[in-house]
């Protein structure tokens, strides 16, 4: 069985610049991933890249041993890729549970038309997704809060609306941009555990881009590194953290020499 997702030597120019540089990266099967890196190092970029908001200029991304190259956003989340972003981009003014039901018109039977004229199917596949956006609501603990506006959801429950809603659309892949950015330790913990049972519980392979280390170091199997759009470093969480080459591209030659020398802890 091929891996979930395959990066190879992949890469993109904008003009001069090479934002993403040969970059050779595996997704397993029902795998969790992190990918991390300083501010700028290229990462969301290559969500970019998988999800065909940008064609590569170099290299392959295979999805399942299909390749996803030049065949745009649209197919790429209908061959089974989901993804949240770094800012939560709820439909404000829809409820929670529309902001699901939305996300599920997709797998439904009728055609344009149909839905437009509300017409023939659109009535059963109306029903189908409210049917099954309230199932998902309750598992991920929401269904108590189904009809409030989406923007009134405390910032955690917003988080987790958002993965649910990705989740809608039944995805093999999902990529995860900082899902904990803006949370407090404690919501970070629980988003942590909430992650690992999204793997487990729906199947499903999932990337995550991270700030928030302990959440990376707590849940995923493997890390990758960049910096500048280059992969520098590869392995188990526990090989990462210790990696000098890493430690030296979040915190820099001098300051992590001074750390050291003063006795300082290494970044987990």
């Amino acid at each position: 069985m091929p891996p979930s997702l395959e990066l190879k030597k992949t890469g993109i120019r904008f003009g001069g610049l090479r934002a993403v540089s040969e970059l050779d990266l595996v997704v397993p099967d029902n795998g969790l991933i992190g990918l991390i890196g300083p501010n700028g190092a290229g990462k969301t970029t290559v969500f970019n890249l998988i999800t065909g908001i940008y064609a590569p200029t170099e290299g392959e991304i295979l999805f399942n041993g299909h390749s996803l190259v030049g065949i745009g956003p649209t197919r790429v989340a209908a061959a089974g890729v989901g993804r949240t972003f770094q800012n939560i981009r709820l439909f404000p003014g829809l409820t929670v549970l529309e902001n699901v039901t939305v996300a599920m018109h997709r797998h439904g039977t009728a055609t344009f038309f149909e839905h437009v004229l509300r017409i023939g199917r659109h009535a059963a596949d109306e029903a189908h997704a409210v049917d099954e956006a309230t199932k998902l609501l309750d598992t991920f603990g929401l269904l108590g809060m189904i009809d409030q506006p989406a923007d009134a959801l405390p910032y955690g429950l917003r988080r987790r609306l958002e993965i649910a809603r990705a989740l809608a659309t039944k995805p093999r892949l999902l990529l995860l941009d900082e899902p904990a950015a803006g949370m407090n330790p404690s919501e970070a913990d629980e988003l942590m555990h909430l992650v690992r049972w999204v793997r487990d519980t729906f199947g499903v392979s999932i990337l995550l881009i991270e700030h928030h280390m302990p959440v990376v170091m707590g849940i995923c199997e493997r890390v990758t590194v960049l910096d500048h759009g280059a992969r520098i470093a590869e392995g188990t969480p526990h090989q990462i953290k210790r990696d000098p080459v890493v430690i030296e591209a979040y915190l820099g030659t001098d300051t992590a020499a001074q750390g050291h020398a003063n006795g300082a802890q290494e970044p987990v």
